[in-house]
């Protein structure tokens, strides 16, 4: 039987055991509302600023193609009008206190937040209680950001870019990389939206979307900065403690992994250079999962080969980068750099070298050393605000249980082993894995001009022989 509710926020990591003697690097104090809202706490009491972060379980991923783009037109109509301010108090609230605020969606979460001066705490928490949960979302306010949306993505051209497609004129490289990597999944769906979709949404499919999704015990408060755990919890409770909570909404599906073997993926369209886009990615892991550790610090031994290679041996390209793209529940391995269209093969065989050197030499313990000493700095230094400190938190918000602890990022760094780092690559990162995807230009800017000259030139050549041809009758 669940306990009997209470308005005393409960600690969610009482029971996390922490050694004798050991002070977490980043500490973050983790709690729950009886309604269920979660609220993270990091406080740096250094700081002289207030971040908070309110994110919503919600993104393109929980659509369906019919009401593609809800999840982001609901963002846009929040800030446009509350049951206690309207849209003119809700935009300058956090203003007039000199603060920032701003929202952004994606393919699994909605994300909206504020930075103020520590002493205004009350307000943002305030502000993002009235924005995120009791929008009014008016039926005057839908057809302008509608268009604004429409502005966004440049215009309601989706006729043409699947026409484009069903060409070989495709643009969306990343795109067509998923879809060849996973089976047909939410994966697919436009975090924008597509223009069918938008333009037959009314605002009863806003307020139910927003009813289903938006919920306390659907939500994590984050708050960062010089912000003492007594006072962020008094606070929530006082703003968010009377929101009713629900039955919450399914999670999507984790898609498939397709059972093909390496592909090739070509588009082709309009560039400013002569430059093909090479990007090759591997399915892997998602960002809870055990093995992802050893993945960031392969990618950051291969981001140095690479860089070596390609831009410092050779000179092919100007720069190039490995990484891990994780969501929630899966993700896969990426290399990207762009490289003019002659030197193509070669950039792509250095890139198949450097993969195949992982899985004998490559992993070795000086490139290992320098991957991780390179990583932990590089966080250490972001670690430098509190608002990158909040976006750390925030990085790790639908990945981890409610009970469990951020990760010591130095700690889980440092203790990736040289036999687990190999067991990784050959698991994931065998040449034979990834799927090779080329965005090559058809047209070009200098392509352009050089037969702008080429046919204005022909076109003087025929005027002259024209008006050469004579004889004309004297004025």
């Amino acid at each position: 039987m669940d306990p009997p509710p209470t308005s005393t926020p409960v600690n969610l990591l009482a029971h996390h055991v922490t050694a004798a003697g050991e002070h977490p690097i980043f500490k973050v104090e983790k709690y729950a509302l009886a309604n269920g809202l979660q609220v993270w706490i990091h406080y740096k009491p250094t700081s002289t600023i207030a971040r908070a972060d309110l994110i919503v379980n919600v993104g393109s991923r929980h659509e369906s193609l019919d009401i593609n783009g809800i999840s982001h037109l609901i963002e846009h109509m929040t800030f446009t009008g509350t049951a206690k301010w309207d849209e003119t108090q809700v935009q300058k609230t956090i203003d007039q206190l000199g603060g920032r605020w701003n929202a952004w969606t994606s393919q699994e979460s909605t994300n909206y937040y504020t930075t103020v001066p520590a002493s205004d705490l009350e307000t943002a928490l305030e502000w993002l209680c009235e924005v995120v949960f009791k929008t009014t979302l008016p039926e005057d306010k839908l057809d302008r950001e509608r268009d604004i949306v429409f502005q966004e993505k440049g215009g309601q051209y989706d006729w043409a870019w699947d026409q484009a497609e069903r060409l070989g004129l495709g643009y969306n490289l990343t795109e067509k990389l998923e879809h060849q990597m996973f089976s047909r999944s939410s994966l697919d769906l436009s975090v924008i939206g597509r223009d069918r979709a938008l333009n037959q949404m009314d605002r009863q499919d806003l307020v139910d979307y927003h009813a289903q999704h938006y919920l306390p015990n659907n939500a994590v408060l984050v708050v960062a900065g010089n912000t003492p755990s007594e006072r962020v919890l008094t606070a929530a409770q006082k703003f968010f403690g009377d929101l009713a909570p629900g039955e919450l909404p399914p999670r999507p599906e984790t898609p498939e992994v397709k059972p093909h073997p390496q592909s090739s993926v070509v588009v082709r369209g309009t560039s400013v250079s002569e430059q093909v886009r090479l990007k090759l990615t591997a399915p892997t892991v998602c960002q809870g999962h055990p093995d992802y550790w050893a993945l960031e610090v392969i990618s950051e031994v291969l981001d140095h080969k690479l860089h070596d290679e390609l831009r410092l041996h050779y000179g092919l390209v100007y720069s190039s980068g490995a990484w891990n793209e994780v969501y929630s529940d899966t993700g896969y391995f990426c290399i990207s750099t762009r490289v003019h269209r002659k030197n193509t093969d070669k950039a792509l065989k250095i890139i198949q070298a450097a993969l195949e050197s992982l899985q004998e030499v490559g992993l070795n313990e000086p490139a290992i050393s320098e991957a991780k000493k390179s990583l932990v700095g590089r966080w250490s230094l972001s670690m430098d605000s509190a608002e990158h400190r909040a976006a750390w938190v925030v990085a790790w918000v639908g990945v981890l249980a409610p009970d469990q602890p951020l990760p010591n990022y130095p700690e889980k760094i440092a203790a990736v082993t040289l036999a687990e780092l190999q067991r990784v690559a050959k698991t994931y990162l065998q040449p034979s894995h990834f799927h090779t995807g080329m965005h090559q230009p058809i047209v070009t800017v200098t392509s352009a001009v050089r037969w702008l000259g080429i046919l204005l030139g022909l076109g003087a050549l025929g005027f002259l022989g024209w008006y050469g041809s004579g004889p004309w009758p004297l004025p």
